[in-house]
């Protein structure tokens, strides 16, 4: 289905919108349901995230850390 999220938007809104979508971000990243992860992978592309290249982990493991850190 067509997300919500146009290109390059916001980290506060997209963490917004994860969070709605059930994401808690005070959880383990490793506690999430894979669908969960679907949406964090979508919601990396959608705002252009791209993880550190040194970066061992997932994309989407990043990048919910990422947020995590969002105010």
């Amino acid at each position: 289905g067509a997300t919500a999220m146009s290109k390059k938007a916001d980290k506060a809104t997209i963490k917004a919108t994860l969070c709605a979508q059930g994401i808690d971000f005070s959880e383990d990243f490793h506690a999430l349901p894979s669908s969960q992860v679907e949406l964090l992978v979508e919601a990396s592309k959608a705002c252009g995230y791209r993880k550190p290249s040194s970066a061992s982990g997932s994309t989407a493991r990043y990048f919910f850390q990422h947020l995590a850190k969002q105010k």
